[in-house]
């Protein structure tokens, strides 16, 4: 069943939080119409061909956990999906970046957000999509027990490591890691796949070594049971590659290319404003949270660090690199061009 943005029941004080947020923000968008021109206007990627014709359309994005996406909610609650003209749908179940794949790839979605290295694989095996927009940087985290004897990535050879899904991008983010570091992930150590609301007990217990997920479940591990955080996607140069990106079905770029520009328009507008308001995103996703406060929000933000938003080039670059790390731990053919494959699974609508 299809879950209507803005549809979702909230208790008052969080209809009284996003009334107030609305009322903050509605200066902007009080002037709809003449923002969508200036906004246009002042796009980096403008279109000169293809822009919103101010049409309603309704589209169906897949995405894990939409209420707790906060690129997704800033689009719904800032009006950004509403100013151009997009009236959104997610389809249901979708819990895990192959679920919001698999709803592209059977037609049940014409979008999905998704991290890069859930998508590349997919594509690489001829499902009919390409990426469009980077919307946020990584947040995999791979925790140890405080006081551990752990102190690099290297010290987990011949340990284990609880994860809630042996198929996560996280495991193969951090198998990356590993093989940098001259590890064979697949044989130094053992993953072990564990009930995600178990991984905190497993680690404490000492029945696993470390644990690996992405936020915000694993941030409430790190924050709540005050874990140390052995490795993440937020250091060093990682903390400006992409991870989640929009990609669109085939058909969507080919049959209604205006849609495309609109939808890629307002998740980059979103992404924008994420960046630009970490408190109020931080009250945005408290809303939706029963576990996360408002400071706790505003302190797994601060810790995400930077906006990474890429499209055109630089987005088809951060794809090559991936693609090129997938060959490190065998998931993609050394003989592949990565330039060339990057190039055939991307699409720049923003520009002619």
């Amino acid at each position: 069943m299809a879950e209507h943005p803005g549809a979702e029941h909230a208790g008052p004080d969080a209809l009284e939080r996003r009334r107030l947020m609305l009322a903050a923000g509605g200066a902007g968008l009080a002037v709809g119409a003449a923002l969508v021109v200036r906004n246009q206007i002042r796009h980096p990627y403008k279109n000169k061909h293809v822009t919103p014709d101010g049409r309603p359309r309704r589209l169906t994005l897949a995405a894990t956990g939409p209420r707790h996406d906060p690129v997704l909610l800033a689009a719904r609650d800032q009006g950004l999906f509403a100013r151009y003209r997009l009236d959104i749908a997610y389809p249901e179940p979708v819990l895990s970046g192959r679920d919001a794949l698999d709803q592209v790839q059977s037609g049940q979605a014409d979008a999905a957000v998704a991290s890069a290295l859930s998508w590349l694989p997919r594509l690489q095996a001829g499902l009919a999509a390409r990426l469009v927009c980077g919307l946020q940087a990584g947040s995999s985290r791979l925790l140890v027990a405080r006081r551990s004897p752990f102190r690099r990535i290297e010290d987990l050879h011949r340990h284990v490591i609880g994860i809630g899904n042996l198929d996560s991008p996280d495991r193969l983010f951090f198998s990356i890691m590993m093989r940098r570091k001259g590890m064979d992930p697949n044989h130094d150590v053992e993953w072990r796949q564990l009930p995600p609301e178990g991984l905190g007990l497993a680690l404490s217990e000492g029945q696993v070594q470390a644990v690996a997920g992405h936020d915000p479940a694993i941030w409430l591990l790190r924050d709540g049971l005050h874990f140390d955080e052995l490795a993440s996607s937020m250091s060093g140069s990682y903390s400006v590659r992409v991870s989640r990106v929009l990609g669109l079905r085939n058909t969507l770029l080919h049959d209604d290319p205006v849609a495309a520009v609109a939808l890629t328009l307002a998740m980059q507008d979103a992404a924008r404003w994420v960046a630009m308001h970490p408190q109020e995103t931080a009250t945005l996703l408290a809303a939706e949270s029963r576990s996360l406060t408002v400071e706790q929000c505003a302190r797994m933000l601060k810790s995400e660090g930077r906006s990474v938003h890429p499209v055109g080039k630089d987005l088809r670059d951060q794809v090559a690199q991936y693609m090129d790390e997938l060959k490190l731990i065998g998931l993609t053919p050394e003989t592949l061009d990565s330039a060339a494959f990057a190039k055939s699974v991307t699409a720049n609508v923003l520009k002619a």
